[in-house]
């Protein structure tokens, strides 16, 4: 503590003149040390430069400004001490993934606003990271959906609207959250929402991926009505997805990173609380007096409690530790009542221990994702699951295209029969993936994918320049059969 305490006094130094023009040396002079050594002291308890920590101090408390008054950019630029716009720009760009402009047009999220102290700093990094891949991706899709309303090509302004307007929607989805992860930073216990967290982001690159294809197929359809000219924002749809699609395995890979931390840092709370817990037990059995059998089961919880490693202990054995425990205390109160509350004294320490013992049994349990199947068997369930529901999905199109209003005009018997025979290789498909065993039924489903796409590709050519649609779902399911093949490879 000796040397955190002038480095810790230091921070609070700093955010009192955080919008003066600060050094090292007058930093370091406020606390009565040398530059160079208070700069490696500061360095080695919060794991960056002093003028990283300042800079980055600066910029979040601009974000903030930036959000809450209507100073303009270049006032808040020179109100936290920077020398000219640009270089305001610049560095906000760099560490808030999005120019000063986007950041305020957008209501993006700052990085965390409180002072993060000692092993937090590593929190926080990785906190600032997600951050930035959120805020510079939402500023992309709301550019897009921007574009879309503007874009003189456009051929049918209502539907391109209700896509921007989608657009917008999937964007705002992601907003939600971004205070969520700000906060991990300040209370890591929160990192136990990562789940919820990374799957909001998933069903979001999910959505693009799907309004891509959809927009698509709608330009396709419509191939005298100016398609040609809206063909760009089809690019840009897919663009867009694809960049959806690379933000969610970024951002996933950071929370991995970020979740080994937090949870070594939360076992080694866990046993603390545990060895706290177990001081506790041991006095109470030192204190219960005038009852041999009550203190010899308490002094056999203790042990058998004490001796567990923290890696063997489950959940349910500290519902058990805790039920007899309950039982215990139960017992020796009745007990004690039995003689006018004489003794009552002798089981005090049972409270505390009882008490202790609960709260690291609740900080345990956070540690715990209950889980029905392995970590393979889970994930390989996962993808599964979404292999049939993607599957559902281009069941659905192609048979909307077959339909008398769409393609079914243009069809002769031949081709409507080989449609309904792709249709219910798709659905058996569907039931196919759902009760999957072993890589082999993976491995079927992956080439009647690709027997499916080439039926496909084929009728396309059969139905000239009307079957374009057909080749967009063609290759949506040769996509899919990709997906599939390149899992498989990495078992």
């Amino acid at each position: 503590m000796d040397k955190e305490s002038p480095v810790l006094r230091s921070l609070d130094i700093i955010e009192k003149r955080i919008s003066e023009k600060l050094t090292v040396e007058n930093i370091a002079g406020s606390v009565y040390f040398s530059k160079y050594y208070y700069g490696r002291m500061f360095r080695e308890i919060m794991g960056e430069t002093v003028m990283e920590y300042v800079t980055k101090r600066k910029l979040t408390l601009a974000g903030r400004a930036l959000l809450e008054t209507t100073a303009s950019i270049s006032d808040v630029a020179f109100n936290y001490g920077f020398e000219s716009h640009e270089g305001f720009t610049r560095s906000f760009k760099a560490y808030m993934g999005v120019t000063p402009t986007e950041y305020r047009k957008y209501g993006l999220s700052a990085i965390s606003q409180k002072t993060v102290k000692g092993k937090y700093t590593m929190y926080s990094k990785a906190t600032v990271e997600i951050i930035r891949e959120l805020n510079d991706f939402i500023a992309y899709a709301k550019d897009t959906a921007q574009t879309v309303r503007k874009y003189k090509g456009q051929a049918n302004k209502l539907f391109w609207n209700n896509v921007a307007d989608k657009t917008d929607d999937y964007a705002d989805e992601l907003k939600t959250i971004l205070d969520r992860i700000g906060s991990i930073a300040e209370h890591p216990d929160e990192i136990t929402n990562r789940f919820t967290i990374i799957k909001t982001i998933e069903d979001c690159s999910f959505k693009f991926n799907l309004l891509a294809f959809g927009v698509s197929l709608v330009v396709m359809r419509k191939q005298n009505d100016g398609s040609d000219a809206q063909k760009p924002l089809c690019t840009k749809y897919y663009e867009l997805a694809g960049a959806a699609a690379f933000k969610v395995n970024k951002i996933a890979q950071f929370f991995n990173e970020l979740s080994a931390l937090i949870f070594e840092d939360m076992r080694n709370t866990a046993a603390e609380k545990i060895k706290e817990a177990v001081e506790k037990g041991k006095a109470a059995v030192e204190h219960v007096a005038g009852y041999p059998n009550i203190k010899k089961e308490v002094e056999s919880l203790v042990n058998e409690f004490s001796s567990t490693p923290l890696e063997d202990i489950t959940a349910s054995q500290f519902d058990d530790y805790m039920f007899r425990l309950y039982i215990l205390h139960f017992a020796g109160d009745l007990d004690a009542s039995s003689t006018d509350g004489a003794d009552k004294a002798a089981f005090g320490g049972l409270i505390k221990f009882k008490e202790s013992l609960s709260e690291a049994a609740h900080f345990f349990k956070t540690l715990v994702k209950p889980e029905s199947c392995g970590k393979n068997e889970c994930k390989k369930q996962v993808f599964l699951q979404n292999v049939a529901f993607q599957t559902n999905i281009l069941l659905f199109y192609t048979r909307g295209e077959m339909s008398e209003d769409k393609l079914g005009q243009y069809m002769d018997d031949r081709q409507k029969a080989v449609f309904k025979s792709i249709c219910e290789k798709l659905n058996n498909l569907i039931h196919l993936t759902n009760n999957a065993a072993g890589e082999t039924s993976i491995d079927e489903v992956a080439g009647i994918l690709y027997n499916i796409k080439t039926d496909m590709l084929f009728e396309e050519i059969e139905l000239n320049k009307h079957g374009v649609s057909i080749r967009l779902i063609a290759l949506e399911i040769g996509s899919l059969a990709d997906r599939i093949a390149k899992e498989l490879s990495k078992k």
